[in-house]
């Protein structure tokens, strides 16, 4: 009988946290739309765009200084050699 009671308990206890969660998370994220639709994530959006092609940009100047580089040690590898023959 007890166990009956507070299985019945924890079930409503529990319903009512989902009931709960639901509602909340519903509110957060209608209060978000309406935030992005008012163009307060308007910043956040620019400013990754502009780390992203900063990124972009860094990792390209890398890859050409790498390839330089190597055009250079091949060039200088190559001149070793023929001067030591």
């Amino acid at each position: 009988m007890y166990l009956i009671n507070y299985t019945k308990i924890l079930r409503n206890l529990i319903m009512k946290k989902v009931i709960l969660s639901l509602a909340i998370g519903s509110a957060i994220g209608y209060f978000i739309r309406k935030m992005q639709e008012d163009g307060q994530f308007d910043c956040v959006r620019y400013s990754a765009d502009k780390f992203l092609r900063k990124s972009k940009r860094d990792l390209k100047n890398v890859a050409d200084i790498t390839k330089n580089e190597a055009e250079y040690l091949k060039d200088r590898l190559g001149n070793v050699v023929t001067k030591g023959k």
